[in-house]
């Protein structure tokens, strides 16, 4: 018992704040994976098809309110009515359309140092630099708000695991869909870095009923 109080404490310690506030996905294999659950007051990046769609999910289990910050020239291919469908509450998502990539990272810093949403999603076009990272990470560390960095383009045209695992993210997860169906849905969940401990891959459904997850399968890495 002592042993996972120091754990909790250097990993606070390492996030810069006093105690570590976790978000439990509900699933023991992959809260086991994370020590508890994904670190709050911290920033996660997401990559791959299916990014969005675990987004999703993560901002629904945090609750309150989202603040969604993208540049006006990517697509439009995400429309938050349609969140209703996976228990989503579109009342809940501010969107704010900068200018550009740096515009975004202004108003993601201020709003994660405010501690007034729930979650803050970033969608981006390419990696966000080391740097830059950092400067959230500073912004949120404080605070219970979900930081989340969402860079569909990038993932579909380089390989997962590269360039980006050097960043300041807490974890770093690359989200595939492996079957999808009117009742459910399966996302295929590779955590490619986990700072709380090894990567691990897991196959996880989503039933559109009861909005509930379960583990299809896990491998170890």
């Amino acid at each position: 018992m002592l042993i996972e109080a120091l754990k909790e404490q250097i990993t606070a310690l390492e996030l810069g704040r006093g105690e570590r506030l976790v978000l439990p996905l509900g699933l023991p294999a992959i809260d086991d994976a994370l020590q508890g659950g994904l670190d709050l007051g911290a920033m996660h990046e997401l990559v791959g098809p299916a990014a969005v769609f675990f987004a999703q999910v993560m901002m629904r289990l945090k609750g309150g309110t989202v603040f969604w910050l993208a540049t006006e020239n990517l697509n439009e291919e995400y429309y938050p009515p349609g969140l209703l469908q996976y228990d989503g509450q579109p009342e809940r998502f501010i969107m704010v359309r900068p200018q550009d990539v740096r515009d975004v990272l202004k108003v993601a810093y201020e709003v994660l140092a405010s501690n007034t949403a729930g979650s803050v999603l970033l969608e981006v076009q390419k990696p966000i630099t080391q740097t830059g990272m950092r400067k959230l990470q500073i912004a949120v560390q404080n605070t219970d708000t979900l930081g989340l960095v969402l860079n569909p383009n990038y993932a579909r045209n380089i390989p997962f695991g590269y360039e980006a695992l050097h960043s300041s993210a807490v974890t770093r997860w690359h989200v595939g869909i492996s079957d999808w169906t009117a009742e459910k849905t399966q996302i295929d969940l590779h955590l490619i870095k986990n700072r709380r401990g090894s990567p691990c891959r897991w196959t996880v459904e989503i039933d559109h009923a009861t909005y509930h997850l379960h583990l299809a399968s896990v491998s170890g890495e």
